[in-house]
């Protein structure tokens, strides 16, 4: 039968999806690249967002329509949060979250799995012996998230912290290099609560420590660290191994305003946030930083916004993603009063936005005549490890880390270079 997989949300999502497709392969299945060519159809839901939910959805409903024969199965936040509501819209089979990775298994029995995540668990291994893309591999290490912020919902769909066996970890990213991946990128839904339930005083520096003293040929990019998660032990790590680990930092902010920062429960200051983003940025030539910040969150004034504008404009924030507020059943900030109306939300965000540029283009201007390392891509361009994109005047080969030397930044910030020495 013909397979199709659609992947919603995060790199947790995206790897988990990659196990279900190489264990869909082993099985008999053929993925193919639309569903329209599919017997089934496997969606693997995120719920962030009540547009992420709205367009879960409509695909579900869509994909009945169009093909009224589809079997779709259902798993993920979505899933895990909706669960039997979904069948009444067109899910054939509903999976949650702690069944996920045994979906086949439920789709060949055509029965469900709706077991909670917040019962008692183990870890949810998504184990990959290839991954689609040959020059980046996401590998999972850790699960599940207890910070409990005002506005988030997945802790109540992801369940408490769960870490990977750091052996299993180190095992699986060997492979990955062997088999030719030159960037390794650890995914989790909250990874600097890494190792916290593990014997051994293991944390997330232990675990790319020990990744870095055994494997060679391949870089490894962060893809999230929160700021009260920039200890010392953690800087320590990122200033001595800037050749190993790339120098982009994922370091959310959320609101640059620390009365509303407080009312996220969010466990720092704007000034907190400035002080260590500069730290780090003082430390590492050319490192940048980029960021979430929700906008319209209950009771922010036009102050608490100018402020948000203040901290990223004082931080030096280089890449930004804009979101704005939206409810969540269940969380604190749902249940807040002083909701901020749409139009002013969309006006914030607009200008949150049009800041974001500026910043980025500042960002990317301040890179002609540096020399960078980039890892080439598939379409005649390459990944620096700060995250610019850089176009080539001609074609090169996938996967190869060359050193470049930086002339010009295009109009749409993409930059050019020049190719001065590379590695196989």
């Amino acid at each position: 039968m013909n397979i199709y997989i659609y992947t919603f949300g995060c790199k947790v999502n995206q790897v988990e999806s990659e196990n279900i497709v190489n264990n869909a392969e082993a099985c008999g299945f053929t993925p193919v690249a639309a569903p329209e060519e599919a017997g089934l159809v496997i969606l693997n839901s995120c719920a962030v967002t009540e547009n992420a939910e709205k367009k879960f959805r409509n695909l579900i409903k869509k994909l009945k329509n169009d093909k009224p024969d589809v079997i779709i199965a259902a798993t993920g936040c979505a899933a895990e949060k909706d669960k039997e509501k979904l069948k009444d819209i067109g899910a054939d089979i509903v999976v949650t979250n702690s069944g996920k990775m045994d979906i086949l298994r439920y789709i060949s029995e055509n029965t469900d799995f709706l077991k909670s995540i917040s019962e008692p668990h183990e870890f949810v291994l998504a184990e990959n012996s290839k991954m689609s893309t040959r020059t980046r591999a996401f590998v999972k290490i850790q699960d599940g998230c207890d910070s409990f912020c005002a506005y988030c919902i997945i802790p109540a769909l992801r369940g408490k912290p769960s870490s990977r066996d750091m052996d299993s970890v180190v095992a699986e990213v060997k492979r990955l290099v062997a088999s030719g991946h030159k960037e390794i990128v650890p995914v989790g839904i909250h990874v600097g609560k890494y190792g916290l339930d593990l014997e051994g005083g293991i944390n997330l520096v232990t675990l790319i420590r020990k990744i870095l003293s055994e494997t060679e040929g391949c870089r490894i990019r962060l893809t999230s660290i929160e700021p009260n998660e920039l200890t010392d032990e953690m800087v320590e790590l990122l200033t001595q191994n800037t050749d190993r680990i790339c120098r982009h930092y994922h370091i959310p902010l959320q609101s640059g305003s620390t009365e509303i920062l407080a009312r996220m429960k969010r466990s720092y200051t704007a000034e907190d946030y400035i002080e260590r983003v500069r730290r780090l940025k003082s430390l590492v030539p050319d490192c940048t930083i980029g960021a979430d910040i929700i906008v319209g969150f209950p009771s922010e004034t036009d102050k608490n916004f100018s402020e948000t504008m203040d901290t990223v404009r004082r931080a030096g924030i280089d890449h930004i993603h804009v979101f704005s507020y939206s409810d969540r059943s269940g969380t604190e900030a749902s249940r807040m009063e002083g909701k901020v109306d749409a139009k002013t939300k969309s006006a914030r965000a607009k200008a949150l936005r049009e800041l974001a540029a500026e910043m980025k283009r500042a960002s990317a201007e301040r890179m002609i005549g540096k020399r960078l390392r980039v890892l080439t891509q598939n379409d005649n361009t390459g990944l620096t490890d700060n995250f610019f994109t850089v176009a080539f005047p001609k074609g090169v080969e996938q996967n190869l880390l060359l050193d470049v030397y930086i002339n010009i930044v295009r109009n749409d910030n993409i930059l050019e270079a020049e190719i001065i020495g590379y590695e196989q």
